[in-house]
């Protein structure tokens, strides 16, 4: 274990800071980031679109009955209800090609709003280019195509957000942009640096995306990516792979790095695009599909990630050391919101060989149940995303609107406890010999203060 982990904290750990601090994923990441009021409002309208009973529970009484109501309203104006949905997650491809330009764009000390602007006419240019149509009446109608608006055309904003930014960003540098003498207004020089940069961009996508289409049966640009990125989202949307994913988080965080924020960027396109492709068949009366990437969801139901709510538990009712006594006492409630850096640098979970092994279990094997249970149709898959530090219960609820799955969380808890109870009680054990020992010998005591000093004196 002890080579292990110096393998981990000396090969993986610099390759997780770099990936934490790499500019162009930390755009990505605060541009989803930005984008999650759209997905809050959309799922607000969808939650009102579809009420967690049918008409057959309705019939049969009991407390679906109290949704009658909420029913019938749904039934009559689900269309409507589901405008503001369309509207914003069914724009979330448009969104988020503005708004991770504009993050990249202010990295490089770059006009964010004109690198999001020219990031936006170009994808817009690319995946739903405005048309004429020749109506039945023989009208000529303007129209564009939606399909790739939304998470469908996720990884084609993204692509088109970093390019478009570092094509302005060299034409910046090389002077190829219009200057304006000094004593014109700020504003408008900013303005006219812009359209040469946007021209070059637009010319070369709209060109690009031309000769495909005449050259590939009418492809387009986004339809070409999403065929090349098929077989690595597939790879990472994958048991296998999401299965690897976790570990990777998990190890990471054994390391004392934020393992959620280093995969974030590969993770929350292909989630998004999961969620929102769920939300589409529930809008249009489906059934929702379990995505593998869901899995790493299920990574964090009890108590944040490695499901440590268990081990808290532990600590906070059975504990015998004085630590781990007042360990339980403040971390319990954090753990009740699923936060779990408490538990990690507090137990610690981190470089601690003891701990680490079921927080490592309890991060794959809920993962694995949730798959199972979510494959078989006895807890329907997830369709609403949501994120925040909600309570263990609501979050899952929410996303799914499926009271079976409370009960699966409620089952998971025992199972948890489980695994973390052999654990917890060889350190336990541990820590309370450590606690006699310096109780029994008051110099051991004195020192071990004086170290206590020394160390919240550096780390201050």
């Amino acid at each position: 274990m002890t080579h292990f982990m110096h393998f981990i904290e000396e090969k993986m750990t610099p390759l997780a800071h770099w990936m934490g601090g790499q500019r162009h994923l930390q755009a990505l990441q605060n541009g989803f980031m930005s984008v999650l009021p759209l997905i809050f409002v959309g799922a607000v309208f969808m939650i009102i679109a579809n009420p967690p009973v049918t008409a057959e529970m309705i019939a049969d009484g009991g407390i679906a009955s109290l949704f009658t109501g909420w029913y019938d309203f749904a039934t009559q104006y689900k269309m409507t209800m589901l405008t503001p949905f369309n509207m914003t997650m069914g724009l979330l491809g448009l969104a988020v090609a503005f708004v991770i330009a504009y993050q990249l764009g202010k990295s490089y000390d770059m006009n964010g709003l004109t690198c999001g602007m020219t990031s936006l006419i170009t994808f817009l240019i690319v995946a739903a280019p405005a048309s004429y149509v020749q109506l039945v009446d023989e009208s000529v109608s303007l129209m564009m195509s939606c399909t790739y608006l939304g998470a469908q055309g996720l990884f084609t904003a993204i692509i088109l957000a970093i390019c478009t930014v570092e094509i302005t960003r060299f034409c910046e540098q090389h002077h190829i942009t219009i200057r304006l003498p000094k004593v014109c207004p700020p504003a408008l020089t900013e303005s006219f640096n812009t359209i040469v940069p946007m021209l070059i961009n637009i010319a070369i996508f709209f060109g690009m995306n031309l000769v495909i289409m005449n050259t590939m049966n009418g492809l387009t640009l986004p339809g070409l990516i999403e065929m090349i990125l098929a077989k690595p989202i597939s790879a990472v949307d994958s048991i296998p792979g999401t299965l690897l994913l976790c570990a990777f988080t998990l190890l990471l965080w054994c390391c004392g790095v934020h393992g959620n924020m280093v995969t974030m960027a590969v993770t929350t396109p292909i989630t998004t695009a999961a969620f929102a492709s769920n939300a589409a068949l529930v809008a249009a009366g489906q059934a929702p599909v379990f995505h593998p990437i869901f899995m790493l969801m299920a990574m964090t139901f009890l108590g944040g990630t490695g499901n440590t709510f268990g081990f808290c538990l532990l600590a906070f009712a059975r504990s015998r050391s004085q630590q781990l006594k007042a360990f339980g006492k403040v971390c319990i409630v954090p753990s009740c919101f699923r936060i779990s850096e408490p538990v990690l640098f507090g137990a610690p979970i981190m470089f601690n060989p003891i701990l680490m092994i079921p927080f490592l279990l309890n991060g794959l094997i809920v993962p694995v149940l949730y798959w199972i249970v979510c494959t078989l149709g006895i807890v329907t898959s997830p369709y609403l995303m949501i994120s925040g530090t909600y309570p263990i219960f609501v979050s899952i609820f929410v996303m799914c609107l499926d009271w079976r799955v409370l009960l699966f969380v409620a089952a998971m808890i025992p199972l948890t406890v489980l695994i973390w109870y052999p654990f917890f009680k060889v350190y336990d054990n541990q820590l309370l010999e450590e606690e006699t020992a310096q109780a029994e010998d008051p110099a051991a005591e004195i020192v071990n203060k004086e170290n206590l000093k020394e160390e919240m004196v550096y780390e201050g």
